[in-house]
């Protein structure tokens, strides 16, 4: 008789269904044909690496893109006007249809409204937040600029199946508490590598209770939960919202969906009461620094902002709208508001809400990311404090890091406007917790075991081994952190990016670092953005290797990309001491410091075969198969 076949989670059934195969193991390599490659302003960059790096010159299946340009929307400086131009130049060279300009909005949301992404799909970007796919059923992740790169010439990518982890939500939210509260306690409850590696599926009767605008909310800031993916369930309302966007029935969209199955092995469960719930706030500078609104009440602010893919839809202004009805913004205040989409900015307009901010005095900007990561329309000033609605708040994250940043829900920054400083409907905290920990997980998901296509072994070179001195770092260290998101589109050459690595953190760093050098750091290194800038801004400084507790999946996968050694080794970061001399062999797995000497597990054959090509384009390039 034949074994009954082992129950499968949501993104194992995701995964085997891109890569063409029946069943898919966790921890499985699985090569995978993503149904949609997402870009932005990132677009450029991408190109220049596809055209330049790779030798490439024509996409595989143009069809698959979807490219918004909205990071930087309207273009601030001539700067980001000349990426703009070479994005549509792209555009028009490969014939990409699904392309969408200045003023259509923030591509997370766009790429939704225009029925690009469906139940059951693989949704790959290089963009953190392409998580947020997950409301429709979809598996979204963030990849970096290469590995999109490499999808547009082969149409393919290695990925690792990841394990799940299961949250339950049960009840209702009460008046005044949103889905932004709901992601934020539970990242500042379970810490922002909570979710490392892993996919995370919500369920249970409570999800029903949340509006589709409020389930957007959720797989979207479960980037900040250091997730892989975040997966809701689809259900009719879904389906009925897809229909008329995509061409497809109910019945087809139903046809398409995937949900676990019953019995699906989770590496950890828990169970969110929502009735439990009350607003939260996330304070500077991480997004798991995550306290009840009355903890932080009465801090003065001086700017607000509403918008960004997290919160910048109809029912996050309608919110506002409601907290300033009759009210003014306060005078040493400055309430900046941005829709997610024009569609949102057309139904605010028709729904009168536009109307009611703009008596308020709030000041609308161009539907698309705004200030979010720094580039430009809504700057904070050195010492000024802002509440945002934003889903970070790293130090330096809106462009200045002088500033500090709060995150909270549309209603309390719109109410905080008007006060001039955190205020909000604050409700009786109960006895009992929000959150029932069912099952803990046994150990770390563990690290990305592919992060690109395989390169022709017969093609190796010995990996080299770092010899240098060590700089020494803290946990949770952000790609910010690493290379500040305000000069993403701007800076082009080596020299000027390696010369504004880790500026945030150690403003002397690039002028003190060594060829050979080796950073040490603890748990979660390069949580944040998929900026490949993270990567490259060390690469050009001759970084050698980088050890720490963790780390975040889209740095590593970028490292490897980019062939700079991601070693994870604990008891090496505890040993180390700043200006130690260092010697890393990366092929026998050893660290040498003057502590002693240190063992990793040395990399799998594939992660070797990258190092040693120098890096997944340099790979790519090397098989002679890229059209």
């Amino acid at each position: 008789m034949n074994a009954t076949p082992s129950p499968q989670t949501f993104a194992q059934k995701a995964l085997a269904r891109a890569a063409g195969v029946s069943r898919a193991a966790v921890g499985e390599i699985l090569e995978v044909r993503p149904h949609r490659v997402l870009s932005h302003d990132n677009t450029a960059a991408i190109a220049r690496i596809f055209y330049d790096e790779l030798g490439a010159r024509r996409v595989a299946d143009p069809s698959r893109l979807a490219i918004t340009l909205d990071h930087a929307s309207p273009p601030p400086t001539p700067r980001h006007a000349q990426n703009h131009a070479e994005t549509r130049a792209f555009v028009r060279q490969q014939g990409v249809e699904h392309f969408f300009d200045v003023g259509r909005g923030v591509c997370h949301q766009v790429i939704a409204e225009e029925g690009l992404v469906l139940p059951g799909q693989v949704i790959l970007g290089a963009d953190s937040h392409t998580t947020h796919a997950g409301w429709l059923g979809a598996f979204g992740a963030g990849v970096g600029r290469s590995e999109v790169a490499a999808l547009w010439a082969t149409g393919r990518l290695w990925l690792r199946v990841p394990p799940s982890i299961r949250v339950t939500l049960e009840g209702e939210l009460p008046p005044g508490v949103s889905a932004k509260d709901l992601a934020l306690f539970l990242i500042g409850a379970l810490g922002a590598d909570g979710g490392a590696y892993a996919s995370l599926e919500f369920d249970g009767p409570g999800l029903e209770t949340l509006s589709l605008e409020s389930r957007m909310v959720l797989p979207n800031m479960m980037a900040e939960f250091g997730v892989k993916n975040a997966y809701l369930p689809p259900d009719e309302a879904v389906f009925e919202y897809l229909a008329p966007r995509c061409g497809l029935s109910t019945a087809e969209l139903r046809q398409m969906a995937l949900y676990p199955d019953p019995g699906a092995p989770y590496a950890a469960e828990y169970t969110l009461h929502l009735d439990r719930l009350r607003p939260q706030v996330a304070c500077p500078h991480r997004v798991e620094n995550v306290r009840p609104l009355e903890e932080v009440t009465g801090r003065p602010i001086q700017q607000a902002f509403i918008g960004t893919c997290t919160n910048g839809r109809l029912e996050d202004l309608e919110a506002a709208a409601r907290a300033l009805r009759g009210k003014r913004v306060h005078p040493k205040t400055r309430l900046i508001v941005i829709p997610a989409s024009s569609q949102v900015l057309q139904q605010a307009i028709q729904r009168g809400i536009i109307q009611t901010l703009l008596e308020a005095g709030a000041v609308l900007g161009t539907p698309g990311c705004g200030p979010c990561m720094g580039n430009h329309a809504g700057i904070p000033a050195a010492g000024e404090t802002v509440l945002s609605t934003a889903n970070r708040n790293f130090r330096g994250r809106m462009g200045q890091p002088e500033a500090e940043i709060y995150l909270a829900s549309p209603a309390v920054v719109a109410a905080s406007a008007a006060a001039g400083h955190i205020v909000g409907d604050i409700s009786s905290p109960t006895a009992e917790s929000p959150l029932v920990v069912r099952r803990a997980p046994d150990s770390p998901a563990g690290v990305e075991a592919a992060p690109g296509r395989i390169p022709s072994p017969q093609r190796a070179r010995p990996i080299p081994s770092p010899r240098g001195a060590a700089w020494k770092f803290g946990d949770h260290v952000n790609t910010d952190q690493i290379f500040p998101g305000k000069y993403t589109y701007t800076l082009r050459t080596p020299q000027e990016i390696a010369a504004h690595a880790l500026e945030d953190l150690d403003p002397n760093f690039a002028t003190r670092v060594r060829p050979g050098d080796v950073l040490f750091a603890g748990r979660n290194f390069g949580n944040g953005s998929s900026r490949e800038q993270a990567v490259t801004c060390l690469v050009y400084n001759q970084v050698a290797a980088v050890v720490a507790h963790s780390f975040a999946r889209i740095f590593y996968r970028n490292a490897i990309n980019r062939g700079l050694p991601v070693i994870i080794c604990p008891e090496a970061v505890e040993a180390a001491r700043p200006g130690d001399p260092v010697h890393v062999d990366v092929e026998d797995g050893r660290i040498y410091l003057p502590a002693g000497e240190f063992a990793f597990p040395p990399f799998p054959p594939h992660l070797q075969a990258i190092l040693r090509a120098g890096g997944l384009i340099p790979a790519l390039r090397a098989e002679q198969d890229i059209p």
